[in-house]
């Protein structure tokens, strides 16, 4: 069984790519001429907003577990995801698609790393 911090950074690497993949979803459902699907992306943002700076506080939190990688990761794609949603407001819509993509390259990175990372073992030992 991995050591709980890894289970708890893992977690809530997956519920953010979740998000973003969802995202992707259902921004190419309103592109592909069916804008009912436009809502649904518009409040996905804000879930996915939530997720991602919980997510880097999760990650800030237990930033000696983590890793200074992970921790990078985390906080860009938190701020990223606050990006989006700039670009989103102002109408610009060829930037939001570009931020996307790489948005949900960084959510992909984070999780890959999170899930191959291996706990220090300074962070092991138990306090006697």
């Amino acid at each position: 069984m991995p050591h709980p911090h890894l289970i708890v950074l893992r977690t809530a690497a997956t519920v953010v790519l979740s998000c973003l993949v969802g995202q992707a979803g259902w921004a190419a459902a309103f592109l592909g001429q069916d804008p009912g699907y436009r809502r649904f992306h518009e409040v996905g943002a804000w879930v996915t907003i939530a997720a991602a700076v919980v997510t880097a506080f999760v990650y800030v939190a237990l930033r000696s577990s983590a890793g200074a990688v992970n921790v990078a990761l985390a906080v860009l794609v938190a701020v990223g995801t606050l990006v989006q949603y700039a670009l989103a407001a102002s109408g610009s819509v060829a930037a939001h698609i570009f931020v996307g993509v790489l948005l949900a390259m960084l959510g992909t990175a984070l999780t890959s790393w999170t899930y191959r990372h291996r706990m220090p073992e300074d962070t092991l030992r138990v306090p006697r």
